[in-house]
């Protein structure tokens, strides 16, 4: 795993095409995006954040491109909290 990850964090973003599975009834590959990053002051427990979506049937088609760009702002509002 590579490339972006929220701000002020290290850690990973994987991004990737599926193709459907035997058993998927839509027969659709999906667009996906992992992201894995550290709990603050834990190095042993890591959070994931993943995301996927078949777009406008196509997991590289425009509207699957920008799903995952609203995805991507998302995860930059990421932040950890004590409450």
């Amino acid at each position: 795993m590579a490339g972006r990850t929220p701000r002020g964090s290290s850690g990973a973003r994987c991004e990737s095409a599926v193709t459907a599975g035997p058993r998927d009834d839509s027969g659709l590959a999906t667009h996906r995006v992992d992201y894995a990053v550290p709990v603050p002051k834990d190095p042993y427990r890591w959070v994931t954040v993943a995301f996927s979506t078949v777009g406008g049937g196509a997991p590289d088609d425009e509207l699957a491109d920008a799903a995952v760009e609203l995805f991507d702002a998302i995860m930059t509002t990421f932040r950890w909290s004590r409450e």
